[in-house]
């Protein structure tokens, strides 16, 4: 398979689109498979894929991983990305992520400062000068944040005007005085996601214990009272052994944030408070 466009690890070894689409399908939508070399039977990438798989999500992912290697984190990885592409199957687009495999033990609900640790790593980052809100290279059309309802904020922004517009549009319809400007903090990488499976644990063979992130679907550049807001949503006592364990810079702006998000389940997935010029996401995507 040729090289990436997007900067990719590339792989000599990756069947092609063709194949890696067969491969799959084959197996049904179970998330995720290896693809593994006929004659050596070695591993030759892991393969995310499902109908919410995005090329912007792996974009993420492969600046993420570089980004930690130049960082120095010895002891937090990201898989390196080689392919990502969509196929039609049936009428719906399915995307694939085709990435190092990375052995080891995927974490449990012991693992809580483990995790925390990686999260901390990733809000830590330097995000890209000048970037947009969004997936990294998708722009504000690929955010995902537990802020909305199903995590999709079900608008077609054009801009990250468009985005801050929609927000104080949804404080207004529910009548909350906000008095803030979300426009004005600064932007991080932020996790939105602290489910257990999306981390694994390996030691290396110097003993070093090193945690992989392993989902970029709901890791965004957002600004930073919603790191505040991911981190303080989930109610599950695995989410919220963590949140005590990472450190971000405290905003008052995150309380009005995470008092507008719960109101807007009652709306559903459908777009409400859309500004002018902003229109509804079409399919959900």
């Amino acid at each position: 398979m040729s090289s990436s466009p997007y900067g990719f690890l590339y792989n000599p070894s990756l069947p092609s689109e063709e194949e890696i689409v067969a491969h799959c399908l084959n197996l049904g939508f179970v998330r995720g498979t290896t693809i593994v070399d006929s004659s050596t039977t070695s591993v030759i990438a892991w393969i995310k894929y499902g109908p919410y798989v995005t090329i912007d999500e792996a974009r993420t992912q492969d600046w993420t991983a570089k980004a930690l290697r130049d960082a120095g984190a010895l002891d937090i990885q990201a898989p390196r990305v080689f392919h990502a592409f969509t196929a039609d199957y049936r009428g719906y687009s399915i995307g694939y992520i085709a990435m190092e495999y990375i052995e080891g033990v995927d974490c449990s609900s012991k693992d809580g400062e483990l995790v925390a640790k990686a999260v901390q790593a990733l809000i830590s980052l330097q995000i890209p000068p000048n970037a947009t809100l969004g997936h990294i290279g998708g722009g504000t059309r690929s955010i995902v944040h537990s802020f909305f309802p199903e995590w999709l904020p079900n608008a077609d922004y054009k801009s990250d005007q468009d985005f801050y517009a929609h927000i104080n549009k949804i404080f207004k319809l529910l009548r909350i005085d906000f008095r803030g400007d979300i426009s004005s903090h600064s932007r991080f990488l932020c996790p939105s996601d602290f489910n257990s499976g999306n981390f694994r644990k390996r030691t290396m063979e110097d003993g070093r214990l090193v945690i992989v992130v392993l989902d970029f679907r709901a890791t965004c550049i957002m600004p930073l009272p919603f790191i505040e807001v991911a981190l303080k949503k989930p109610r599950d006592s695995f989410s919220q052994s963590i949140i005590e364990k990472i450190k971000y810079p405290p905003s008052n702006d995150a309380k009005f944030l995470l008092s507008a998000s719960g109101p807007l389940v009652q709306y559903g997935p459908k777009p409400v408070a859309l500004p002018a010029g902003v229109s509804p996401r079409i399919n959900g995507r």
